[in-house]
């Protein structure tokens, strides 16, 4: 029987339910109740020297590829690549989709310059690894994109594309600890004229040997900056977090939010909240989110969020 199955994907099924209480909030609206965003997956080998990958989403509103590439992974000079629609490299919580975030939500910087969806196109990621004598993890990244990923870039034309360019830097401390720091900057077209965003990301990891099922840290930190043609100001935004497991299947997190608006950079929006997660397994997940977040033009709001995951099917890993 298992013969049958050689030339299938992997499939799986990721459902998100997700549930509110707290004030209406204008600016993220949300059902009290919603299965928001569940993802199907088709991962498989094309042959020994490429992957294919295929991710659907699927909402209230209908369903979109998410992401869908093949990604060659043998390529000589220790370069791989990637064909498709994608998420771009840009930062670290760009590139994660809504199940892996640590959070219900996304940070106020991401859904202040990219949008509710991330930044994402259609195009080519080219990355390297650069081996070193510093026992340093380094890899850099190029892509180019359609220059179509609405709000952010909008081509007019065959050469108005969007290029991107992605450092990163990983090194261990210990057996123990780990930091990485990623730097980012992104340039395209909208409404005519430039727009272009540089930032930087530092992950710091803590998980010890002996109590390494029981224990762990990770604190997050990234730090966005936009300039538009036709808008006076920079645009700044940032988000801070730290996550802590204090039981085997029990996290607490908590996370600091301010963002400028993009199109108004004297408008900011800040916000803090606190999150408790339980894993039962690691096939479905409980997380509560407390959220307070002052609005630049708005009200201040207080929401409680709840979300409930699980998994079925083969789902292979995600980027460390």
């Amino acid at each position: 029987p298992g013969a049958g199955k050689v030339f299938n994907p992997d499939i799986a099924v990721i459902g998100n339910f997700i549930g509110k209480m707290g004030d209406a909030n204008e600016f993220d609206p949300r059902r009290a109740a919603s299965l928001e965003e569940s993802e199907v997956s088709f991962q498989a080998f094309v042959d020994p020297y490429a992957q294919a990958k295929l991710f659907v989403a699927i909402g209230p509103e209908g369903a979109s590829v998410e992401e869908g590439y093949i990604n060659f992974i043998a390529l000589p000079y220790d370069l791989t690549a990637k064909v498709g629609r994608l998420k771009a490299d840009f930062g670290k919580i760009n590139t994660m989709h809504a199940h892996v975030r640590p959070w219900i939500d996304q940070p106020l910087v991401l859904t202040n310059f990219f949008g509710p969806e991330s930044l994402a196109d259609s195009g080519v990621s080219v990355s390297k690894l650069f081996p070193n004598r510093y026992n340093v993890f380094l890899e850099g990244t190029v892509e180019v994109y359609s220059g179509n990923s609405e709000g952010v870039f909008e081509s007019n034309n065959l050469n108005d594309l969007f290029y991107l360019g992605h450092l990163k830097a990983y090194r261990d401390f210990s057996e123990q600890s780990n930091l990485e720091i990623g730097t980012s900057f992104a340039r395209g077209t909208l409404d005519g004229g430039g727009n272009q965003f540089a930032g930087i990301d530092l992950t710091y990891r803590f998980k010890p040997l002996e109590r390494g099922l029981y224990r762990s840290f990770i604190s997050r930190t990234e730090l966005i900056a936009n300039r538009r043609a036709g808008i006076g100001d920079h645009a700044f935004g940032f988000y801070t977090s730290a996550d802590y497991q204090f039981a085997q299947r029990w996290y607490a997190g908590v996370r600091l939010d301010r963002a400028d608006h993009a199109d108004d950079p004297s408008l900011n929006d800040r916000g803090a909240s606190v999150s408790l997660t339980f894993w039962p397994s690691e096939f479905s997940q409980l997380r509560a989110q407390g959220r307070h977040i002052r609005y630049g033009n708005g009200p201040s709001v207080n929401e409680l969020l709840m979300q409930v995951q699980f998994s079925i099917g083969a789902h292979g890993a995600h980027s460390f």
